[in-house]
């Protein structure tokens, strides 16, 4: 019997899209009561972290750098994840993914919160990059800066790729964006905060 492999493409934009690619992977392998158990808990916790946001009366706007050089904010599902965590986003839009951000409009928008994820880099990795930003005119006097509000994250454990672990990084996000709300949810050695 020929048994041809199916090609699945998976092409998520939002969080609701990793969840329905998991119920779909389900359905394909025939193992549609797991995936269901995996995706409702999934929600769950994006539920949690949505009610804990709705909380607060003060929402941050947030840089997230997906890339250095040339500076880009990140897209795909991190501006809603931004959003669900109670921060708005400084230039992401759920609608499309990353693109170059000229440098000026990042000293105009002056962020609340800057988070350095470099696609698929670690922390130890991004924060090679860090030095290109520290150099940009402007970059010492940003409000994220002065505040000591700038992170590094594991990006390539936790915001590059979809899958469940987007969840982990939404509730990594929330503890950054609302430390006050004590979600207490960022795995070790995943979220370094600069200058503290």
């Amino acid at each position: 019997m020929d048994q041809s492999p199916e090609i699945v493409s998976l092409d998520p934009q939002l969080l609701s899209d990793v969840l329905e690619d998991i119920q779909r992977i389900g359905k394909i392998t025939n193992t549609e009561a797991k995936a269901q158990q995996i995706v409702d808990n999934l929600q769950l916790r994006i539920d949690r972290i949505s009610d804990v946001s709705e909380t607060v009366t003060y929402k941050p706007s947030v840089f997230c750098i997906e890339w250095v050089d040339p500076v880009m904010c990140a897209g795909h599902w991190i501006p809603e994840m931004v959003e669900i965590a109670g921060g708005v986003d400084c230039f992401g839009d759920k609608t499309k993914g990353s693109f170059v951000i000229d440098w000026d409009d990042v000293i105009k928008a002056d962020p609340d919160k800057i988070i350095l994820m470099p696609c698929g880099f670690g922390v130890s990795r991004a924060l090679k990059d860090l030095e290109s930003l520290e150099q940009r005119e402007g970059w010492s006097s940003l409000k994220a800066v002065t505040t000591q509000q700038v992170y590094v994250v594991d990006a390539g454990s936790f915001t590059s790729r979809s899958g469940p672990r987007l969840v982990t990084g939404l509730e990594m996000l929330a503890e950054i964006i609302h430390p006050e709300l004590n979600v207490d949810l960022i795995p070790a050695d995943s979220v370094l905060r600069l200058f503290s």
